[in-house]
């Protein structure tokens, strides 16, 4: 995470699921789907992980109510050789797109014990998949412009940058000078293309 840049909210699309890679987690992990009580595991591992955001209880009620089967089906555990929950991923409601049949990539963390080790990847693969079987056929999320490995992640795997407004652009542009140079150029196109 780059905190030198500002804590402005930009938005990623990825229009196609069509040609998504198939990436297992690395042995031992594996996924599994939400059960109920999983708040505290998500809080826990918001509260650990991510520093933008105060986690609690009240923020996971807020974000997803209190609807174990849609959790079930959507929101998945990242869990370690031990059985423990140590990151996770939501494949959440198109809030944003009402005309077009996108997921929501949604409260993506992985605990800092645990970064670094080639999760990530397997991490969104597994959410994007869960929104084929879900019916969906694009993808967005928003995410902080001084999340620079997530946002290369994103970069890597397809979604592209969606300027919503002016004021995102100089984010945008900030981002382009603190990613890899062939994921900037991705950024720049973008940029020219809004």
């Amino acid at each position: 995470m780059n905190t030198n840049l500002p804590h402005t909210s930009i938005c990623m699309v990825r229009p196609t699921l069509s040609d998504l890679p198939a990436v297992a987690p690395p042995v031992p992990y594996a996924f599994r789907p939400y059960a109920p009580g999983d708040e505290a595991a998500w809080v826990r591992i918001h509260e650990l992980s991510d520093p933008l955001n105060t986690a609690e209880l009240a923020l996971f009620e807020r974000e997803f109510g209190h609807d174990a089967e849609a959790l079930r089906r959507r929101q998945l555990y990242l869990c370690d050789g031990q059985g423990e929950a140590v990151g996770t991923i939501t494949a959440w409601h198109n809030t944003d797109f009402p005309d077009r049949a996108y997921g929501r990539v949604h409260w993506v963390a992985i605990v800092p014990a645990h970064q670094g080790a080639g999760l990530g990847k397997p991490l969104l693969a597994a959410c994007l998949h869960r929104m084929v079987e879900l019916g969906c056929e694009g993808a967005y999320l928003t995410t902080n412009a001084p999340r620079i490995p997530a946002i290369g992640l994103y970069l890597r795997f397809g979604f592209r940058p969606r300027v919503r407004s002016e004021a995102e652009r100089e984010p945008w542009r900030r981002v382009a000078e603190n990613v890899r140079p062939e994921l900037a150029g991705l950024v720049r196109a973008a940029l020219e293309d809004a």
